[in-house]
C-alpha cells in the first residue's frame, strides 16, 4: 500500500521548513515567486496534495463548498446541479456533494459537511430548519438556500418567481377558454409547491374559478404518469391540467395518450421549470422557465458575500420567469 506523501517530505526534499510549504500552497501567503515555484514542483513530483481539512482546522480557508443536492435522477435538480458545479468550479470552489435522497436527513447532512470545514453549504433540496441555519452560522459556515425562503433564519435564499409564473399559465389556459382546470402537486412540504398552488387558485379566483380537481405526486415522471390516469379515470370533465413541474407534467401527457385523450384538443397541459426535455417527445410542453444558470450564479454571489460580510442582514433574490407557449396548451 503506498504512503501518504506529507509536508514533511515536501519540505525535506526542497530543503525548505514545513512553514514554508505551507506558504508555498496559501494564496496570498508572503513567499518570493521562485521559492513558491521550487516548493510546487518538488511537491508535485513527489505527488504531494495538501490536506484540506487541516487546512480549515487552522483557520484558512478550504475551499469547499458543500452542495446538498435533491434526487438528481429527476431533470430539474440534475439540470440545476450541473450549473450549480459549473459555476463553483469556474470561480476556484470543489464541490462537497451530498445527495438528499428519500428520506435524508438533511441536519445530518449539513453536519457531516461542516465537520469538512466547509467554507459554505448551498442546500438546493430536502427541509432545512432554522436549527440547522444556526448550526452553520456559529460554525462561520455560510448558508444558500435555492427554491426556498425560511424567514428569520439568517439565511440567504434564491427562488424564482413561483407566483409569477403560474399567473402566467392560468391566464394562457383562461383565455384559451379552458374553464375546468385540474392541479397536479408535487411533496406537500415544499415551498415551491406550496406557492405555485397558492397563485394558481388567486389567478383562477381573479376569474371567478376554481380548481375543479387535484390530485398530489412527488414530482416524478411515475407519479405525473400515475395521476395522470387517476384524474382521467375519475370521471371529472376536465380540460386542464397544471402541474407543479415538467417531470410530472411530461407523466401526464404520456398517460392522456394512453387513455385516447388528445393534448391539447381534449385537455392541455402545463410544466413548470422549462427542464432541456420539456421540448421534445410526442406534445412539447408549454411551461415556464426558471433559470437554472441565473439561479446558480446568484447562489453563489450570495455565499460569497456573506464570507465577507457575516454579520450583514440576510438577502433573498427572487430571479425572473419566462413563460414558454408550446403545444401542449
Amino acid at each position: 500500500m503506498p504512503v501518504r506523501v506529507t509536508a514533511d517530505d515536501v519540505a525535506r526534499a526542497a530543503g525548505v521548513s514545513r512553514a514554508m510549504v505551507s506558504r508555498a500552497f496559501t494564496a496570498g501567503a508572503s513567499v518570493s515567486a521562485g521559492k513558491r515555484e521550487h516548493v510546487l514542483r518538488v511537491a508535485q513530483t513527489l505527488g504531494y496534495r495538501p490536506n484540506l481539512i487541516a487546512r480549515g482546522l487552522t483557520g484558512q480557508r478550504t475551499g469547499l463548498v458543500a452542495v446538498v443536492a435533491g434526487e438528481i435522477s429527476r431533470p430539474y435538480e440534475a439540470w440545476l446541479l450541473e450549473h450549480l458545479v459549473r459555476a463553483l468550479t469556474l470561480h476556484g470552489y470543489r464541490p462537497l456533494l451530498l445527495p438528499a435522497l428519500r428520506n435524508t436527513n438533511v441536519a445530518e447532512m449539513i453536519d457531516h459537511a461542516l465537520a469538512y470545514q466547509v467554507d459554505g453549504a448551498i442546500v438546493a433540496a430536502g427541509s432545512v430548519s432554522r436549527d440547522i441555519a444556526d448550526r452553520c452560522r456559529s460554525s462561520g459556515a455560510p448558508l444558500v438556500l435555492i427554491g426556498r425562503v425560511l424567514e428569520k433564519s439568517g439565511a440567504d435564499s434564491v427562488c424564482c418567481n413561483n407566483g409569477e409564473g403560474m399567473r402566467l399559465l392560468v391566464e394562457r389556459l383562461v383565455k384559451q377558454g379552458r374553464r375546468r382546470i385540474a392541479w397536479l402537486g408535487g411533496s406537500a412540504d415544499t415551498f415551491s409547491d406550496q406557492e405555485r398552488r397558492q397563485s394558481v387558485e388567486q389567478t383562477l379566483k381573479h376569474y371567478a374559478l376554481s380548481i375543479q380537481a387535484q390530485r398530489r405526486g412527488d414530482f416524478s415522471f411515475q407519479s405525473g404518469f400515475n395521476e395522470g390516469l387517476a384524474i382521467m379515470d375519475s370521471g371529472e370533465a376536465i380540460d386542464a391540467i397544471m402541474c407543479a413541474n415538467d417531470a410530472m407534467a411530461l407523466g401526464v401527457i404520456e398517460a392522456l395518450s394512453q387513455r385516447g385523450v388528445l393534448v391539447p384538443d381534449d385537455v392541455a397541459i402545463t410544466g413548470f421549470d422549462d427542464v432541456p426535455g420539456a421540448a421534445w417527445g410526442r406534445c412539447p410542453l408549454t411551461t415556464v422557465r426558471n433559470p437554472v444558470n441565473e439561479t446558480a450564479l446568484e447562489a453563489l454571489q450570495l455565499l460569497e458575500a456573506r464570507m465577507q460580510a457575516p454579520s450583514s442582514n440576510p438577502q433573498v433574490v427572487r430571479v425572473g420567469v419566462t413563460l414558454v407557449p408550446r403545444e401542449s396548451a
